[in-house]
């Protein structure tokens, strides 16, 4: 025989038939692609609550921004004492004194939002938000500001859209090698994450942009433009009453102390205190030499935020060599610019080493 015969003997025919596959070969590829399922899943996941959290974000952010939410700090808080604040109204008047403290909060918060927006920054925007809103949430707690939940999910939140890139942090924070970053991938297919890879920047831009535009529309500068009257702003102490003081102080209903809110455009904030010691507050206007004033009920106790006003007082208002003469509806007086009682805002800002003011 020769050599090829010898060959052809040697190796079965059987051996060069191709394996049928077996179960443990179509095994792992089902394995496999349970597996991106679960994967892509958990990136829609985090899509939505990174988009849920930048939302959010961005509705607190720009309020603070455009001092909506603590407002700015006006001749009506003047006749409120210490012991008469709120926890919350401690807060909120400390923020509303600075509008840079509150627009740097509103920004910090705005930030956040805009790098949790895009792919590429969405663990960046995870730690800047948990930052921000721990922060939030310990002053919630500690003046009694009733949204504790929402901005301790908040918190939590930032953290889970960040927990993915926690290993390349801690690469890099123990100078190991890092891996090419990783991205999010909400989208699986192919041909749809070439169109939203161009889209979902695109969407951020807009929504940032939108937002902004709307809650700057909503002010229309409320926060910082003039009253109606330039006269009648201010704080003042009653000089002069026409009515006869009552037999006790208790039942004393006569006019003590009166503030007109400098900031408004429409209305401005109106406060006032009664010799028998109630407090009032409330809004506004000026028409012509009228001064119509809505006010809410003696402040009693707790109250909600949202109130209805009691009444409507209409006055007639001149300027008096003393200061200011309101009339009318059973109100004949003269005010005085009572300087102690807006100290607060005449205080001006001093780089010099002087003596601290502590008052």
């Amino acid at each position: 025989m020769n050599q090829d015969a010898d060959l052809s003997v040697a190796v079965p025919r059987d051996t060069l038939a191709p394996t049928p596959p077996t179960s443990t070969d179509v095994g792992p590829t089902d394995s496999g692609r349970a597996r991106r399922r679960w994967v892509t899943a958990g990136w829609i996941a985090h899509w939505v609550l990174r988009l849920w959290l930048a939302c959010t974000l961005l509705i607190y952010g720009w309020s603070k921004v455009f001092l909506m939410q603590m407002g700015v700090a006006d001749y009506g808080d003047s006749l409120t004492t210490f012991g008469e604040m709120s926890p919350m109204g401690l807060l909120w008047r400390f923020m509303a004194f600075s509008p840079i403290v509150q627009i740097l909060a509103g920004v910090a918060e705005v930030v956040a939002a805009a790098l949790l927006l895009f792919r590429r920054t969405a663990w960046l925007g995870g730690l800047v938000a948990a930052a921000v809103m721990a922060v939030v949430f310990l002053l919630n707690m500690t003046f009694d500001v009733p949204v504790k939940q929402l901005t301790l999910v908040m918190t939590l939140a930032g953290l889970v859209v960040a927990a993915p890139w926690f290993a390349h942090l801690g690469r890099i924070l123990t100078g190991r090698p890092v891996p090419a970053p990783m991205l999010p991938r909400p989208v699986p297919w192919t041909r749809l994450q070439r169109v939203a890879r161009w889209a979902g920047p695109l969407t951020a831009v807009a929504v940032l942009g939108v937002s902004g535009t709307v809650f700057a529309t909503m002010t229309g500068g409320a926060g910082v433009a003039a009253p109606m009257s330039p006269g009648l702003p201010g704080v003042y102490r009653v000089v002069e009453d026409t009515a006869p003081p009552a037999d006790q102080l208790v039942e004393d209903a006569r006019w003590q102390q009166v503030a007109f809110g400098q900031h408004g455009v429409e209305h401005a904030r109106f406060a006032l205190r009664l010799a028998n010691g109630e407090f009032y507050e409330g809004r506004y206007s000026v028409d012509g030499d009228r001064v119509l004033i809505d006010l809410y009920p003696a402040r009693e106790g707790d109250r909600p935020l949202v109130r209805e006003y009691e009444r409507t007082v209409v006055l007639t208002w001149a300027p008096v060599p003393a200061g200011v003469a309101l009339s009318g509806e059973g109100v004949d007086v003269i005010l005085a610019e009572d300087p102690e009682s807006r100290y607060l805002f005449d205080r001006g800002f001093s780089w010099a080493p002087t003596t601290p003011v502590n008052r």
